[in-house]
């Protein structure tokens, strides 16, 4: 007996924008994993001063991310 399954209520949102392997499908960015580096190069020395606690807070958690997601790739090494 064969039998077809199906996932229901998957969507598969289209990308609506993408530059290179950078990707946007109207809520979500998908950036691969070999540009952190890159992006940790351009926010590390982000001057704070005079910037709103709430919004050091934020910089702080999506350094704090990129700085895993680095050492997540390069514990094999």
């Amino acid at each position: 007996m064969e039998k077809e399954l199906t996932i229901k209520d998957k969507v598969t949102t289209p990308i609506i924008i993408q530059h290179d392997d950078l990707k946007f499908d109207g809520k979500n960015i998908t950036i691969p994993g070999y540009y952190v580096n890159t992006i940790l190069d351009y926010i590390k020395d982000f001057d704070v001063d005079g910037v709103p606690q709430v919004d050091i807070d934020d910089y702080v958690t999506f350094r704090d991310f990129l700085y895993d997601i680095q050492e997540f790739k390069n514990k094999g090494n």
